[in-house]
């Protein structure tokens, strides 16, 4: 009975140590198990952290790389301007000259036109004496028209370039006009044929006297050739249609 008694209490300290034993061995099961899920957080939070902090610099670098493409335009866009105003400041040089220029062409140009017009006056003092006064006095108002500081060279330039033509013109035509003189005390009005500037023919009311280029006088012009120029006459003013005519000029043998 004794040994009964004894075999119980060790079969219950035994139970009761395995009872034990299990706890403890289950609480540090619980232990690692919720350690293990502390570090499964701590590891996926912390993995996160890293995808965070690599994302932050994908951002950053794609960020820097734009930075760089932004720079890289305006150097470009700089060095553009550049060339552009390096542009303009050669053309403001080049106008700035052309202005310099101008200037030192009126300053010469006043002279030349001055020339011009000296030439043209002495040209009709030695060309046939049609409308002798009237052409010198357009001459000289050219001069005043130089001495004008209203006119820009460039009208001066025009004004007398015009002239030349106009006195250019004469030469190639045929014309009447008419004059007034004096005979014998009484004034009369004569008219004047312009052969170009080979002659000047003037009916008298009786004659036909001629003027040549270089002559000092007037010379009766040949009866032989007193229809013709009265055809010429007719022509000039336009009565009748033009045809060949003939005139006497220097050096024919019936002038």
């Amino acid at each position: 009975m004794a040994n009964l008694n004894k075999w119980l209490r060790t079969s219950v300290a035994a139970a009761v140590f395995s009872v034990g034993a299990v706890g403890i061995a289950d609480a540090q099961l619980q232990t690692a198990l919720s350690t293990g899920a502390q570090s499964t957080q701590d590891g996926a939070s912390t993995q996160r952290q890293i995808d965070q902090i690599d994302d932050d610099r994908t951002d950053a670098e794609l960020e820097y790389r734009a930075l760089l493409q932004q720079i890289e335009s305006q150097r470009l866009y700089v060095a553009q301007q550049e060339v552009f105003i390096q542009s303009q400041q050669n053309e403001l040089n080049s106008l700035q000259a052309q202005i310099d220029s101008v200037g030192n062409i009126q300053r010469d140009l006043i002279p030349m036109l001055r020339e011009m017009v000296d030439n043209l006056r002495q040209f009709v003092e030695l060309d046939l004496p049609f409308q002798h006064d009237d052409r010198l006095a357009e001459v000289d108002e050219l001069y005043d028209l130089i001495d004008d500081p209203e006119v820009s060279a460039a009208e001066k330039y025009r004004v007398i370039l015009n002239r030349y033509e106009i006195e250019g013109s004469y030469g190639r035509g045929l014309r009447t006009y008419s004059v007034n003189t004096t005979i014998d005390g009484n004034e009369v009005t004569q008219q004047v044929l312009q052969v170009g500037r080979a002659a000047l023919i003037r009916d008298t009311g009786g004659t036909l006297e001629m003027l040549y280029r270089g002559a000092s006088d007037w010379m009766p012009v040949a009866a032989s050739h007193n229809n013709d120029v009265q055809r010429a006459f007719r022509i000039a003013r336009e009565v009748t249609t033009p045809e060949v005519f003939t005139v006497p000029l220097p050096g024919s043998e019936d002038q």
